[in-house]
């Protein structure tokens, strides 16, 4: 396992090592010929001539122990300096010996301290844990707790080696407590990534992930590249055993990475063995067997015999799996001999049974049976050591747990006859008490048993009486649900054939050879489908308000545009009947609000409906005003009026004033009960005031806010000076139009665009290029976009991501938050709200062209979607002829966002509709929208043609 990261601390020890060297390298001037040979020997770059130098120095007469110790300082540096471990120890030992008269000042401690770290570099896990626990006690003695905490963390790290996790995790705790205390952020990180790995041997993967990211986010507060490859290293162990391959194929890649930039080649060694036996494990064996090469290359570059040993077994697994067998034995036995050589029982049984294997597939019976006979011993051997340890602890535990026993025996004698006194004395009130509370249980278990059987009863006669209503109310449920799907289904079944009337009519009206009264026949056949089709789309309306499908779309829309629309509307109308139209608008000038503009307008084209059809003289007065937090629209007319009871029945469904105004008037009864469900959906409201032969008055309140834009001026003086966007923009989408229409789009900003068709491919360009803003489609083919994201999440990308899709229901956005979405932009692409998004995310640079509108010339794109419409209708019959659902669904999600965006409305809306269908499982309704669907491409194509 790849732990290296935890060797971090000791860079720093190692850099108090060089200071340390510094300040006892001064000369002696007592010796004048003396200090310069001293001097001389620093100076020597060939480390075999300083080594000579310096031990024809040590035996000089008369050397003074000053001198003595800065030669052995500066001999021990330099053999650490050139990973000569062996020679350190021998300079550091004499150094131990040569200090111990002074067993508490800074050289006799760093000496001690210093064999504990080279012992552990050349893997003698056991030799370094007894030198830092001779360091830890002189730390102790010195009482300098930033020491302890640093001796702790070294304790814990060879404790880890050593495969003594409880012990390790022990020390690293008590490091972690001192440094709460008297440590910096940078040794609290290090502490983190030191006891995540604890955690992950223990396989308590959860809490150690969660704790190799909080050190990879101190490290990067820090600026630390070191401990984050560290951490990425560990990460990438942990995704190994949770069975994460490609995060931890990730991790790998990153630590690798940065340790190549720094020539690491110890770490590097590390590295690459793990990623040798990830590939292993995924039977990619030509990859893992190049990774082990690596690894055995850096191994030997290095020196490190740990190091050696790691990659020789690995390579030599490889091989063995390959077939390779007589190379897997040379390299087996070369790992053997690496584990002898630095005492590694474990490392030495596990190559002795790779070797029972080789020798097993060679047919060496022999030989396989002496290597599994030696592994054996050698499991014995530390199952043995184990088991004593334990016992020595358990005894241990057991002699101080007997005499704190005895003690609390006596204490407990003690106590014992005080409680004797005082319990004679209580005895006689307790059975006082005891008698009076029997009583009392007695009488309250006969009152008790009273009221059960009285509120069970009870409970009976409600329980009928609520399965009564219960079964009432599921009736009158069922009866409703039925009444609006039959609606719903007969509105779709209508529709379907009067789009095709509606369509042969338009055509037939551009026709010019046609006489005047067939041209008249065909207008007011045209006019009554637009009148029955507005009857159908109420029914509807009204059939998803009660399924609670009916879903608002808030958009900004200046309150005077929509006050134009409704005059231009109805001015002609209301003029053919001679009648007087006033239009009084008392909103402030440049007045925005955001509503869903197309609900609203719905309502007001009913009220001014009613109000032109009920009124044969006088005027219509349609009055826009601010009310308080929100708008107040009037209309008021001098029509026929109704009475107090016939306004108690207007806001019911299929209900007018009464039978007579049906037969006059005509008309379903829809409007204005759709229109007052619709605004209480706004949470708003319609009043009505009334007289007969009078008028009627009718007000809609909307709550809303009335914010003021800039006016042209300043709109003027901010073209002539616009921030253009500097930045990345990664756009996933599977449809080729749609990313080309993003492209044109963004681009115009100013900022630099990339694309991604799938989310795997997003996933490499992600972590490749780390762009500044992601616009991620939500349905694609293999990896869509939610698990897309979660990949690029668990890989350490921060940015914003954005879902890009069709879908705007309420709920289905909300789920794309929790995701871990930053936001939501949806299709058609509103081009102020994606402006909004790309100011919010990407840096600005002073420009003098215009960024700020994004109009741009879509022709090409749409006709290149159009030409599509043939072969997408060809494979909406496929899918359907061989019932593919799911096939049909993503084809309907994929024609409703690219139908919205290049402006083909009615085949959004039938495209839109079909995949809710589809998802809901209602088989009459998608049979009839699949065909409405076919025809609409069909008709489209003729079109574009």
């Amino acid at each position: 396992m790849n732990l290296l990261g935890q060797l971090k601390s000791w860079s720093a020890i190692a850099c108090c090592f060089y200071l340390s060297c510094a300040f006892y390298t001064i000369p002696v001037f007592g010796h004048g010929a003396l200090s310069e040979r001293i001097a001389e020997m620093k100076q020597i770059a060939d480390w075999k001539q300083q080594q000579i130098l310096g031990s024809e120095l040590l035996l000089e007469q008369g050397l003074s122990s000053e001198n003595r110790v800065d030669i052995l300082l500066n001999l021990a540096k330099t053999a650490y300096e050139l990973n000569k471990f062996n020679d350190a120890l021998v300079y550091l030992a004499k150094l131990d010996l040569s200090t111990q008269s002074s067993p508490l000042s800074d050289t006799h401690f760093k000496a001690v301290k210093l064999q504990g770290i080279s012992h552990f570099y050349l893997g003698h896990y056991q030799q370094a844990i007894d030198f830092y626990s001779r360091a830890l006690r002189l730390a102790e003695q010195r009482n300098v707790p930033i020491e302890m905490a640093n001796l702790n963390s070294n304790l814990g790290l060879a404790y880890f080696k050593n495969a003594a996790l409880d012990l390790a995790l022990q020390h690293y705790l008590k490091a972690d407590e001192l440094y709460q205390e008297f440590g910096s952020a940078q040794d609290h990180a290090d502490i983190l990534l030191n006891i995540s790995g604890v955690y992950i041997r223990q396989a308590a993967y959860s809490k150690a992930e969660e704790m190799l990211h909080s050190a990879l986010k101190a490290f990067n507060k820090l600026n630390d590249e070191y401990g984050e490859a560290l951490a990425h290293a560990d990460l990438g162990v942990l995704y190994t055993e949770t069975k994460r391959p490609l995060l931890a194929k990730a991790s790998y890649e990153a630590a690798i990475a940065y340790y190549e930039a720094q020539n690491d080649v110890r770490h590097l060694s590390f590295e690459y063995v793990n990623l040798a036996l990830l590939s292993y494990s995924l039977d990619s064996l030509e990859e893992a067997e190049k990774n082990a090469n690596f690894a055995l290359y850096y191994a030997e570059k290095a020196q490190n015999p740990a190091n050696l040993m790691e990659a020789q077994f690995a390579l030599a697994k490889i091989l063995f799996a390959q077939g390779r067998f007589a190379e897997a034995q040379t390299n087996a036995e070369k790992s053997l001999a690496a584990s002898k050589l630095m005492h590694d029982q474990k490392g030495e049984r596990l190559a002795l049974r790779l070797l029972a294997l080789i020798a097993t597939a060679q047919g060496d019976i022999k030989s396989a049976r002496e290597y599994d006979s030696h592994a054996v011993e050698i499991q014995r051997r530390l199952m043995n050591d184990d088991v004593l340890k334990r016992i020595n602890d358990y005894r241990a535990k057991y002699e101080a747990s007997e005499l704190s026993r005895e003690v609390e025996v006596l204490k407990q004698e003690q106590k014992l006859q005080l409680l004797k006194e005082e319990q004679r004395s209580q005895l006689l009130l307790l059975g006082g008490i005891i008698a009076l509370l029997t009583l009392l249980t007695m009488f309250a278990l006969y009152r008790r048993k009273i009221e059960q059987k009285a509120k069970i009863e009870l409970s009976q006669k409600v329980a009928l009486r609520t399965a009564e209503l219960q079964q009432k109310a599921d009736e009158l449920k069922a009866a409703n649900q039925v009444k609006s799907q039959f609606l719903a289904n007969m509105s779709h079944e209508i529709r379907t054939p009067l789009t095709t009337v509606l369509g042969h009519a338009e055509d037939l009206l551009l026709e010019q050879d046609l006489g005047v009264q067939v041209q008249a026949s065909i207008k007011t056949i045209y006019n009554q489908g637009l009148h029955l089709r507005d009857l159908v789309n109420d029914i509807l309306d009204l059939s998803r308000i009660e399924a609670e499908r009916l879903e608002l779309e808030a958009t900004e829309f200046a309150v005077s545009a929509l006050v134009a629309d409704l005059y231009d509307m109805f001015q002609q109308n209301i003029q053919s009947k001679q009648l007087e139209f006033i239009v009084c608008d008392q909103v402030r000038e440049n007045a925005y609000v955001r509503l869903d503009y197309i609900r609203v307008k719905q309502i007001l084209i009913n009220l001014l409906s009613n109000a032109l059809k009920f009124t044969e003289q006088g005027r219509i007065e349609f009055i826009i005003s601010e009310a308080p937090h929100g708008l107040q629209f009037v209309v008021m007319d001098t029509g026929i009026g109704m009475s107090e009871q016939q306004i108690t029945r207007i806001f019911e469904s299929f209900q007018q004033a009464d039978n007579s105004i049906t037969r006059r008037f005509g008309g379903s009864g829809l409007g204005l009960s759709l229109s007052s469900q619709l605004a209480r959906m706004m949470n708003g409201e319609i009043k009505v005031q009334s007289t007969i032969d009078q008028g009627s008055t009718f007000s809609f309140y909307v709550p809303c806010t009335v914010y003021l834009t800039t006016t042209t001026s300043d709109i003027q003086q901010l073209q002539s000076m616009q921030s253009r966007l500097s930045g990345t923009v990664l756009v996933v989408e599977d449809h080729q139009e749609n990313r080309q229409l993003f492209s044109r789009m963004i681009e115009r900003t100013g900022a630099t665009v990339s694309m991604a068709e799938n989310g795997a491919r997003a996933v490499e360009q992600c972590l490749s290029d780390f762009p500044d803003l992601v616009l991620m489609d939500i349905q694609m083919p293999g990896m869509d976009g939610v698990e897309a994201l979660k990949l690029i999440r668990a890989a350490g990308y921060a940015g914003p991501i954005y879902a890009l899709t069709a879908n705007v229901l309420t709920e289905e956005v909300q789920s794309y938050i929790s995701s871990g979405f930053t936001g939501h932009v949806g299709k058609p692409i509103n081009k102020n709200e994606l402006l909004g998004v790309l100011n919010a995310h990407l840096s600005k640079e002073v420009s003098d062209r215009s960024c700020d509108t994004l109009h741009i010339d879509l022709t090409d794109l749409r006709d290149s979607f159009a030409s599509t419409f043939e072969q997408e209708r060809y494979l909406l019959i496929d899918a359907w002829q061989n019932k593919e659902l799911l096939t049909l669904q993503a084809i309907s999600h994929k024609l409703a966002g690219a139908a919205s965006m290049f402006e083909f409305p009615e085949l959004a809306k039938i495209a839109i509709e079909f995949e809710k269908a589809l998802k809901q499982g209602d088989e009459d309704q998608y049979q009839a929208l699949f065909l409405a669907m076919c025809d609409q491409l069909k008709s489209q194509q003729s079109l574009a043609s």
